[in-house]
């Protein structure tokens, strides 16, 4: 394969960027503005590329305006003509640039580029084709061939893509995407579902036969077992495979670096003094060859040429080298870890796959462009601060780096292959967050409208359905403050740049809010009553609890208020809100798509709270100030995740005296009452700028939703149109401005009202918070004052761990037809039957309300278990207790039990592939069951064989009293959206008592390859993120800019799962309390033949 077939796959940075000799004379300031437009970056012009070379690479000729399909003409409000739109890049472009444009880097990249491959597109590059993904699409005959005998027809094609890249890169990470689709049989529903692998690492010695061969067979297991899993779900055809090949510079080491302090206070390190690039060797010779004195000096070692084997190895080795370092030197085995920026370990980076008797754990660190080996001489005394502080002998798992207190538990853990940290002793969870009881000063609340264009070029691609392209065209914000209205202000904007402006504009905005919240202001004299008051004072206004020496004035340090008497240090943590809430109603689903590339170009990190690799809960940008203060931190919310409606319903459950924001900004009562309900707008017909310029509201029909597939009412229509002539509206575009201005301070009042609901019932700020989970469990932590006990010990975390088996749900009975007299098939031959579909409300509320675990956590001894006896203890003791137990089901239960037996597990049913849950007739071994639900279990028949081990646990009802807060709230509620809030505010409990923190994604966004300039930030680099051992995925948003999601490096074991588990006990336990002591004594037949854990259809 020679260098010339790679470079029409793998344009260089300067061939790519000018297509020929430019025809039309542009000046340097004209070209700098269509970069700008198009995100590019300033580009050279002395290089050329043949013509015949971009016809190759792209299909087409560059300079041929008639055969670039990507040119949309889309006037700009100032000037009809003098925009043309870029149908790839997805912006507008000033005319006379537009054709320096079609050869910047931009627009190349956002080009489908057909390879030189029949049925091979190049659908995403990045970072100047370092990062690049193709797609290989099946021939129509090839369509419906197994996934097996698709990715065998495509064997060459990978291969001859992967001798490509290795030519131009040397080094690269791959990953595999299937793309198939999926139906329903009974409904006809049809998916697109895709299945990815692990990147692996390749080099031109790799073995690629194997990794195609493990792709082969790790997509064969996943399509089987979705199809196993997802009930229903059918293989009809192929869509596609992806290959994600990116540029990989491995982790190297080179010469002496000094450890950090912390690390080396350890004494568990030998960090050799070398001058070159052989550290990796030093730390490997300081392990074999200990000596007493000088451990850092290469003098006191055997040189390593005498001793190793490193043919083929080239220096600073890479993962590749550490591992053709063990195959030459097959005595020894090696683990490598990392170090965070907390001097936390973390890793393995790498790991042996065969431990030898020698073998060599090092440390790899960095400082600055530099990185470093050294030898960890005692891998538990380096962990042990962040492991345990057990001083007992302990038994370490090098892999997840975890203790165990005996040899067995040690060697029968099942290792995670992550560092596994667990809370210290004593450590407990209650509520700490007292500076969220402040109001939040300033708020600011905003949106976007958008251009609803159509896509003029053919679609030919059957994958993607290209309905709508949005293109933004105005915004406004409001300044929303709380302790002086008059700093409120109302901004809107309207021009093809408006995602820019308004970066622009809120980073000036905040940059001023800053200004005020950083400016202290002393405490105005006190009153006679307010000292009087601070005198009495026993108790702290902050953490309510007693004061003692350090009573302290707390006051407001904007308004200078005083607010009361405080503990010192509860008053330090009393502070200004560090951040300045940015609130979108709906943002994680379309707002933060439009900005937050533009937010992306202005320096400072950008922190995310992700659900997915593209979908983000909230994310903060971080922009540097005066030195002497803490950055400014602007924190985007989704009020969607709080209020999960629309603005129209959440509008109409508001009182007129509610909405002060609106009311401000129209005093007259006739336009105020127009104003206070949700806008009618055409969202679709606005498919241009010059639809802006009408002066007429457009016909009924123009405002049809195709995705709600639906048109307005005609009351709808006529109070559109009772606005417009009202409000004496010129245009469609003044029409715009005015509905969202509505838009916008509707969002304002409504949020503002729910912020005021919350600080009066639960002494909170929403604007605190992200969603309304984690604000909920905050208000249940304040409100009950509990402190939960964090589990330190490995052993329990995981015992009741393995009980969480979540809510049961089968069909017992697959078919059942009714027959009575309701019906118009009755048969009065037959016995007359009936169905019925039961709902047990509120069933996890209830279960809530029981007493559940909050400390002492304790596995009872053996003499203890002698005399342990289960039905003497009663369902309201002050300790309860989880058992590990065996269970016989005896054969006469079998019949009666057949439709809801006991004791669900989780076991991979015989012909399956997956785990499931299920509730079966067999015996039960080493099943945890907490003692309620066992009670239950042995009422009804079941037979203790043998007890393995106990938990005991101090327990309390201590939810009742919230659950019984938000249900009398509920009841009170005056609208339909006020009683789900307050119900999800009881069930999100639950949730975040069972949460799973290894299903966390952390996902980071990418706006440069390296960055040698800023050193300290070098991490959130594409480069270095992608050499990382725990990479996962990468989506390519642009030419720069991208998200890389990684698997987590360590896993914390922090939530109170225990909770969680005995939640889900009381509930199966009163269920089944209610099918076998209620229906099944009164009735003469009935046959169970649905069991959800809520739900249950009976005939």
């Amino acid at each position: 394969m020679s260098t010339q077939m790679a470079d029409q796959l793998f344009p260089s940075s300067d061939e790519s960027i000018v297509d020929a000799p430019v025809p039309v004379k542009t000046s340097k300031k004209k070209r700098k503005t269509a970069e700008k437009a198009s995100g590019s970056q300033p580009t050279a012009s002395k290089k050329t590329k043949s013509r015949a070379t971009v016809r190759d690479l792209f299909g087409t000729d560059s300079d041929d305006d008639e055969l670039d399909h990507s040119v949309v003409k889309s006037p700009s409000t100032d000037s009809p003509s003098s925009y043309m739109y870029c149908d790839k890049c997805k912006t507008e472009i000033p005319k006379p640039e537009f054709r320096y444009h079609k050869r910047t880097n931009i627009h190349k990249s956002n080009c489908l580029i057909k390879s030189k491959f029949e049925h091979i597109d190049i659908i995403a590059t990045a970072f100047k084709n370092r990062i690049m993904t193709y797609r290989l699409n099946p021939s129509i005959e090839d369509e419906y061939l197994l996934p097996e005998a698709f990715l065998d027809g495509k064997r060459d094609d990978v291969y001859k893509l992967i001798e490509l890249s290795l030519l131009k890169h040397t080094c690269i990470k791959v990953n595999f995407e299937l793309f198939a689709y999926f139906v329903l049989p009974k409904s006809g529903e049809q998916q697109l579902k895709s299945f990815n692998t692990k990147y692996e690492v390749i080099y031109k010695s790799t073995d690629f036969d194997q990794i195609y061969l493990n792709m082969r067979e790790t997509f064969k297991m996943k399509l089987t077992e979705f199809e196993h899993c997802e009930s229903g779900w059918s293989f009809t055809s192929l869509s596609h495979l992806e290959i994600n090949i990116n540029k990989y510079s491995p982790m190297r080491g080179g010469s002496y670096i000094e450890l950090p302090v912390v690390i080396k206070n350890t004494k568990s390190c030998i960090n050799v003094y070398n001058n070159d690039e052989y550290c990796f060797l030093w730390s490997i010779l300081a392990g074999l060859f200990p000596v007493k004195n000088n451990v850092c000096r290469t003098s006191s070692y055997p040189h390593f040429n005498s001793i190793f084997n490193i043919k083929g190895m080239s220096f600073p080795p890479s993962a590749k080298d550490i591992r053709l370092f063990e195959k030459n030197n097959s005595n020894l085995s090696i683990n490598i870890y990392g170090l965070d920026q907390h001097y936390t370990v973390t890793g393995p980076l790498y790991v042996t796959n065969f431990k030898k008797d020698k073998h060599i754990n090092l440390l790899y660190f960095e400082k600055n462009d530099r990185a470093h080996y050294c030898l960890i001489k005692d891998l538990l005394r380096l962990v042990r601060r962040q492991v345990s502080r057990h001083k007992g002998r302990m038994y370490l798992c090098e892999t997840c780096l975890q203790f165990f207190t005996s040899e067995m538990k040690f060697h029968s853990h099942a290792c995670s292959k992550i560092i596994t940290l667990l809370p210290d002793k004593n450590s407990t969870l209650q509520f700490k967050h007292f500076e969220r009881q402040q109001k939040i000063n300033f708020v600011i609340y905003a949106d976007f409208e958008s251009l609803l264009c159509n896509y003029d070029e053919e679609n030919t691609n059957k994958n993607t359905i290209k309905n709508k392209l949005h293109l933004p065209s105005c915004f406004a914000y409001y300044v929303c403050c709380s302790h002086d209205t008059s700093l409120n202000k109302f901004v809107t904007y309207t021009g093809t740049d408006c995602v820019q402006v308004f970066v622009k504009k809120l980073i000036e905005e905040t940059k001023s809010i800053h200004k005020v919240l950083i400016t202290k202001k002393a405490m105005k004299p006190m009153t006679p009553e307010q000292m009087n008051n601070y005198r009495s004072a026993s108790r702290c206004h902050i953490c309510k609890n007693l004061l003692f020496d350090d009573k302290v004035q707390d006051h407001d340090h904007i308004t200078s208020e005083y607010r009361g008497a405080a503990h010192s240090h509860c008053n330090l943590i009393y502070k200004v809100c560090p951040f300045i809430p940015v609130i979108f109603h709906n943002l994680s689903g379309y707002d933060s798509h439009i900005f937050i590339k533009e937010l992306s170009k202005y320096d400072g990190e950008i922190k995310i709270i992700p659900k997915t690799k593209e979908k983000y809960l909230s994310f903060t940008k971080i922009i540097e100030t005066d030195k002497c203060y803490k950055p400014l931190q602007i924190k985007f919310i989704d009020s969607f995740q709080f209020l999960s409606t629309s603005l129209d319903n959440l509008s109409k459950s508001l009182t007129d005296s509610d909405f002060l924001n609106l009311k401000s900004h129209f005093p007259d009562d006739k336009k105020f009452e127009l104003i206070r309900r949700k806008g009618i707008y055409p969202y679709e017909y606005i498919d241009s700028w010059q639809k802006y310029n009408e002066t007429q509201l457009p016909p009924k029909h123009c405002f049809y939703n195709s995705l709600q597939m639906k048109h307005i009412t005609d009351s709808e229509y006529e109070h559109a149109q009772t606005v417009w002539n009202y409000f004496n509206i010129s245009s469609l575009g003044e029409y715009t401005d005015l509905y969202l201005k509505s838009d916008v301070l509707l969002l304002c009042d409504i949020f503002e009202n729910f912020r005021k609901i919350c600080l009066q019932h639960y002494n909170l700020d929403p604007a605190h918070y992200v969603s309304s989970p984690g604000l909920s469990w905050d208000a249940m932590l304040l409100y009950t004052g509990v402190q939960l006990e964090l589990i330190h010990d490995l052993e329990i975390y995981k015992m009741i761990e393995k009980g969480i088996r979540g809510g049961l749900a089968q069909c017992s009975h697959r078919y059942a037809k009714a027959n009575n007299i309701y019906l118009p098939h009755f048969d009065d031959s037959r016995p007359s039957s009936y169905l019925v579909y039961l709902d047990c409300n509120n069933l996890y509320g209830y279960a809530m309300t029981k007493k559940l675990p909050i400390s002492d956590f304790k596995f009872m001894t053996s003499f203890e278990m002698v005399n342990f006896c289960l039905f003497d203890i009663p369902d309201d003791a002050e300790y309860g207790y989880i058992l590990e137990v065996d269970m016989m089901y005896p054969d006469n239960l079998h019949n009666l039990h057949k439709d809801l037996p006991f004791a669900p597990e989780k076991f991979i049913p015989i012909g399956g592939k997956t785990e499931k849950l299920i509730a079966n007739l067999y015996d039960k071994y080493n099943y945890v069951i907490h003692y309620i639900y066992l009670k239950e279990c042995i009422r009804h028949g079941l037979i203790l064989k043998k007890i393995h081990r106990i938990l005991q646990f101090k327990q309390e009802n201590f939810l009742k009293k919230y659950i019984d807060l938000n249900t009398q709230l509920r009841q009170s509620a005056k609208t339909s959206f006020e009683r789900d809030f307050f119900k999800l505010l009881n069930n999100s409990i639950f949730g975040k008592t069972i949460e799973n923190k290894r299903k966390q994604v952390d996902v980071k966004l990418v706006t440069k390859w390296n960055d040698n300039k800023n050193r300290t930030n070098k991490t959130l680099c594409a480069e270095k993120l992608i050499a990382k051992p725990n990479l996962k995925s990468i989506s390519v948003f642009s030419e720069d800019f991208l998200a890389i999601q990684l698997d987590p490096e360590k896993l914390v074991l922090d939530r109170p799962i225990y909770v969680g588990f005995a939640v889900l006990e009381y509930a199966k336990q009163h269920m089944y309390n209610f099918h076998y002591d209620f229906i099944k004594k009164n009735t003469v037949t009935m046959q169970n033949c649905v069991i959800p854990i809520l739900t249950v259809y009976y005939t």
